[in-house]
């Protein structure tokens, strides 16, 4: 059965799940959009951070759902078999520093704040589209179901399972584009390019510390593909890294003109 928590420890939880670096660098891709338009009208801007913020809370909260669903915690919630410190709690930050006694709470309580989340996501959303049209509600209608589906289901290709994460996170850099210059076009297809190679770098190194875990509960990430092949955890560590060198490779030898 599940253990009421205290006030403190919803909290604590909710906060939690806001995973700051992985949130941070989704609203600076969607900031980076905006910039990519040439000017930023931050009265619109503002909005489409707070939709992106909404958009990805959900998956963040959705990804501790299905963990808890499946048993991915170990008995009296405490971490993966890879953590900082024997008294850290999940969530952790993302590829850091794990946050201290954070508890994870019961599954309804992530229930409620998806339902709560995602309407205000979709009421902002709506709002944003009578003021842009109805094109930024399909890119960020499908933005929020690719992070979605990182944890409730298609993760069962295998290594794409991070990689749909990744694409939803174009989405936001396509949202913040297409909010300042209501055209999605060739310079911000290009450009998206590089970023998508170096996502892959950093969703694989915020899912190495799970690598054991998930390769126990089939879950079909890039490291786990990695780890079955009988690489150790430093070496899939150095791989990981690849990516982020082709993404400024690429960026270097191929970036369009204004980038």
């Amino acid at each position: 059965m599940e253990k009421e928590v205290t006030k403190e420890g919803v909290v604590k939880g909710f906060l939690a799940e806001i995973r700051v670096l992985p949130m941070s660098l989704m609203l600076l891709t969607c900031l980076l959009g905006g910039f990519f338009a040439g000017s930023i009208d931050w009265s619109v801007m503002g909005l489409v951070l707070l939709n992106a913020f909404c958009f990805l809370y959900v998956s963040h909260l959705n990804d501790t759902y299905w963990d808890l669903r499946k048993g991915e915690y170990e008995e009296g919630r405490r971490l993966h078999s890879v953590r900082l410190k024997d008294d850290y709690y999940l969530p952790r930050w993302g590829f850091g520093p794990e946050i201290p006694n954070a508890p994870l709470l019961p599954k309804r309580y992530y229930v409620v704040a998806m339902a709560v989340f995602s309407l205000l996501g979709i009421a902002i959303m709506l709002y944003l589209s009578t003021l842009l049209g109805w094109t930024y509600s399909a890119l960020a209608m499908v933005g929020l179901f690719l992070a979605l589906t990182y944890s409730a289901g298609i993760d069962k290709l295998p290594a794409l399972g991070d990689l749909w994460w990744e694409i939803g996170v174009l989405f936001a850099l396509l949202c913040g584009y297409y909010s300042q210059k209501m055209v999605i076009d060739q310079f911000v297809v290009e450009a998206a390019v590089p970023l998508f190679l170096c996502l892959i770098s950093v969703k694989a190194l915020d899912s190495l510390p799970d690598t054991i875990v998930d390769d126990r509960i089939n879950k079909r990430t890039l490291t786990v593909l990695l780890y079955r092949k009988g690489l150790k955890l430093k070496t899939i560590r150095h791989i990981c890294y690849l990516p982020l060198y082709a993404g400024f490779l690429t960026l270097y030898f191929t970036a369009p003109p204004g980038l």
